[in-house]
């Protein structure tokens, strides 16, 4: 009896199906809050860097640290308090020697200041005044800009299936759209007349 089916090797199969692919992956663009579970097409770098500006990491106040050396509870240090950073916003003033500012954690450090003393640290003489009671160093209890990423970093590999973290990372980085690869289109084709819907009676 004549064979009716000719069979190939697996890897033979396997050729075959290569040789009718695209050359490579396909990608489609997608908004980042729809990609999880996406798989990036090409690396992602980071467009600004993060932070985009240096930021406070605790409550208390923007200072020079030169203006802290040798403070202690037993001998503090006074500075003048100039005004406190709006969340939110840039300052719209600078430290000079001997002046300090208000300012809550993430707040953008004001221009000249270059460290933050804790609140927990400070304690308050007058309305406009403020006790030192402990010396900071240059870029205590800041973050510096793009400490965390910065420009032209990239930041997610190609081939990288995004998850809930990376979504997250891209939006912070202000990519709203996405490279992705095109998921595969898999069509089922059934042969043969002993193929029946599921509610059909079996002969």
């Amino acid at each position: 009896m004549p064979e009716f089916l000719q069979l190939l090797p697996p890897l033979d199969a396997l050729g075959l199906l290569i040789e009718g692919l695209s050359a490579g992956p396909q990608g489609e663009d997608v908004g980042t809050i729809d990609a999880l579970g996406r798989v990036t097409l090409a690396p992602v770098v980071a467009p600004l860097p993060l932070p985009s500006f240096a930021r406070s990491t605790v409550d208390g106040y923007a200072v020079r640290a030169a203006d802290t050396y040798g403070a202690s509870e037993s001998l503090p240090a006074y500075l003048s308090i100039v005004g406190e950073v709006p969340m939110g916003a840039a300052p719209l003033f600078s430290l000079a020697p001997g002046r300090c500012a208000l300012i809550h954690t993430g707040g953008m450090l004001p221009e000249g200041a270059d460290a933050v003393v804790m609140v927990e640290n400070t304690q308050g003489v007058r309305p406009e005044e403020v006790e030192i009671l402990r010396a900071v160093a240059v870029g205590e209890n800041l973050l510096k800009k793009g400490e965390d990423v910065v420009v032209g970093q990239e930041v997610i590999p190609s081939g990288k299936r995004l998850r809930p973290a990376e979504i997250g990372g891209l939006m912070a980085l202000g990519l709203t759209q996405l490279t992705v690869v095109r998921r595969p289109r898999v069509g089922i084709i059934s042969i043969g007349a002993e193929v029946i819907p599921p509610d059909g009676d079996l002969r």
